[in-house]
């Protein structure tokens, strides 16, 4: 497999490490939507390694996260300080990353990570801090951000409330985690996989339950079993997103952080919206400006407040990515990182 030219507004990044996400196998089944065939993979670190002509900030040499949905700084969500909702990052999935007998390989969502070297537009290459190992920086370029944003910028989880997380994945431990530096009090983490439960307790869940135990948790946690301050779907799937909505009282707030499929309809009646008044909050990418996102994780990790070494359970040479793929689909790793 090739590598084109390194053009105008691109830099070539040598992968140092990546980190398999759900949205890979989603992208890899046809749940979300992305041109093929492509190299899967769009969490990762790495460093530059030559630097096309009209690119700015950046130089041979610097360490970066890949970012799979950059902002642009100009659009008007950009001027409003919701980088996450900028549109410009999707224009690089239309731009092939590699070719291989002649014909153009995409990169997942414009990156294409699990390769040993990519070339991307200059956006898509966030300078991260010389301290920061590659590991941790993979993390950051999608997973850990995405959780952690969900529970400190798009619900401001307040202090001393009632949380409940349902898939505890990585993106789940991760709002697991920014539910507990939020200063939630009660932090309920819901998942079928006994391993991911026992995770959820490391992390910061103050308990675990399959889905079978939600129903009474909630009874015997919340006054008079209303339900809790927020809950927070990390699955994708409508029917879990219907029991985030049962499992959070009223005036309370339904997170949602999962990507699905564009058929899989949740339903709600008009009344129970209406009367119950519970906030649907959808939550991309963190829900704040990406590079915004970034820096406080960073800051959280620094201090101590934040374990992501931890979160790795796995790791893999590029060559073992079927084994990290399989470990994901049984819930045996909750982070593998591929070392290239």
């Amino acid at each position: 497999m090739d590598l084109p030219a390194t053009g105008a507004g691109q830099v070539r990044v040598r992968m140092r490490a990546a980190s398999l996400c759900h949205s890979d196998l989603s992208a890899m089944s046809g749940v979300l939507p992305q041109p093929a065939p492509f190299v899967p993979g769009h969490e990762g670190a790495g460093e530059i390694t030559e630097v096309g002509a009209d690119v700015k900030g950046l130089a041979v040499g610097d360490h970066v996260v890949i970012c799979w949905m950059p902002p642009d700084g100009t659009c008007p969500s950009c001027l409003r300080g919701e980088g996450n909702l900028c549109l410009a990052g999707f224009a690089n999935m239309g731009t092939p990353n590699y070719r291989f007998d002649g014909t153009d390989i995409f990169g997942f969502s414009g990156t294409g990570t699990f390769a040993e070297e990519t070339v991307v537009a200059a956006g898509c290459a966030v300078k991260l801090p010389d301290d920061v190992p590659f590991e941790v920086g993979a993390l950051i370029g999608c997973g850990v951000t995405t959780g952690v944003g969900a529970a400190i910028h798009t619900a401001k989880v307040k202090p001393g409330s009632s949380v409940v997380v349902i898939g505890c994945g990585g993106v789940g431990i991760a709002a697991i985690q920014g539910a507990r530096v939020a200063g939630a009090a009660q932090i309920v983490a819901v998942d079928p996989v006994a391993g991911r439960r026992d995770w959820a307790l490391r992390f910061g869940a103050t308990e675990a339950v399959a889905p079978e135990g939600l129903a009474a948790v909630q009874q015997r946690l919340t006054p008079g079993g209303e339900g809790f301050d927020y809950a927070f779907e990390v699955v994708g799937r409508s029917a879990t997103v219907r029991a985030a909505y049962d499992a959070t009282r009223r005036g309370g707030a339904v997170v949602v952080v999962g990507a699905g499929a564009m058929d899989d309809m949740a339903q709600f009646n008009m009344f129970e919206l209406f009367f119950n008044e519970k906030r649907l909050l959808p939550s991309l990418y963190g829900g704040a400006d990406v590079l915004r996102g970034y820096r406080t994780i960073i800051d959280l990790w620094r201090a101590g407040r934040l374990d992501l070494e931890g979160m790795i359970t796995h790791h893999v040479r590029l060559e073992g990515i079927n084994d990290a793929i399989e470990q994901m689909r049984t819930g045996e790793a909750l982070r593998t990182v591929i070392t290239l």
